[in-house]
């Protein structure tokens, strides 16, 4: 995904601080005084078709007036400290829980499924089929439960990415695990159980600059290198940037989330609910452009609101009810 934004609405008055982080005395100006509320965002959010346009379409109008401040990272510490009333995150963040947070309910179905997969460039897959057969046993260990589980170990207990990847993979033996290739592929994208020996071909590998890719990014690096790879994982960026980095040949691959590719780059306007139809989409509409789809991982880490549990009283328990609080609170 564009990893959207940490959406976080302070109250007019209130101070913004980098990240919505820290305490002190901001739990009352998340709440108070009726005015209109300050909305923070990350600036590619503002665009975004299940963003500020979404949201507005699809709930309430309020939503594209908001007054809005651009942040750089999610909200949830922000949100529990009392500095944000709400933020937007994504379902497998492991600060929700830790937090005590509510994702508001989306009761209308704005969000896309976000299930990622690895996106090869195609002249690299082809020189090296058994990229996608080497990860593909991976990549479908990876489910919501496993990766949350994985950012809490580098989010909340601060554990070093490679460390708890490295530990995951040893844990599940899926550093050693059998290559496997479902079909051939395609003459553009082919795939090769039997051709999956690196023999030290060097890959670069890119990341958005979020715990959750980078654990991504690191697996693949960790189980590449255990067939013979040298790839280095040094390259991190945000969308559209990292996107523009794998298809003029920067990286060589990256995972990438299905709702981002088929709504920010593709085009889509309504992708497919379901994860498996939300792939193959994003399969059959980039590979004429070069790029491949592989190792679909059954994990969803699509967006949402949050509030603190306690606050469902304030501002309900759905986007409905939060979009009508922006209306009455302008």
């Amino acid at each position: 995904m564009i990893r959207p934004v940490a959406l976080a609405v302070l109250t007019a008055g209130s101070l913004l601080v980098p990240g919505c982080g820290g305490g002190g005395g901001a739990a009352s100006s998340s709440t108070g005084g009726g005015g209109a509320p300050v909305v923070c965002i990350m600036s590619e959010f503002r665009t975004r078709a299940d963003g500020v346009p979404g949201l507005a379409r699809t709930y309430d109008p309020a939503f594209a007036t908001a007054n809005y401040k651009d942040i750089g990272s999610t909200a949830e510490a922000g949100i529990a400290g009392g500095q944000c009333a709400a933020g937007e995150v994504f379902t497998t963040d492991s600060a929700i829980s830790a937090n005590n947070l509510y994702v508001l309910r989306d009761d209308r179905g704005l969000f896309p499924p976000d299930n990622v997969g690895l996106v090869v460039r195609a002249p690299v897959l082809q020189q090296h089929p058994g990229i996608a057969a080497i990860m593909a046993p991976v990549a479908a260990r990876i489910t919501t439960d496993e990766i949350t589980k994985l950012n809490r170990a580098v989010e909340v207990d601060k554990h070093p990415v490679g460390e708890v990847a490295q530990q995951w993979l040893q844990r599940n033996g899926l550093l050693d695990a059998a290559p496997a290739a479902s079909g051939a592929g395609s003459a553009a994208c082919p795939v090769s159980a039997a051709a999956v020996d690196g023999g030290g071909a060097q890959l670069k590998i890119g990341s958005k600059p979020f715990a959750e890719e980078e654990l991504l990014a690191s697996i693949a690096k960790l189980v590449l290198g255990r067939h013979g790879y040298a790839v280095d994982d040094s390259v991190r960026a945000a969308d559209p940037a990292i996107d523009r980095a794998l298809r003029d040949g920067t990286v060589d691959m990256l995972w990438q989330y299905t709702g981002t590719e088929l709504q920010e780059f593709l085009g889509v306007k309504h992708p497919p609910a379901a994860l498996d139809a939300a792939f193959e989409e994003a399969r059959s509409r980039d590979e004429p452009g070069g790029l491949c789809w592989t190792a679909p991982a059954p994990m969803d880490d699509t967006n949402g609101l949050a509030i603190r549990a306690a606050d469902q009283g304030r501002y309900g328990s759905t986007l409905t009810a939060f979009g009508q609080y922006l209306a009455s609170h302008r």
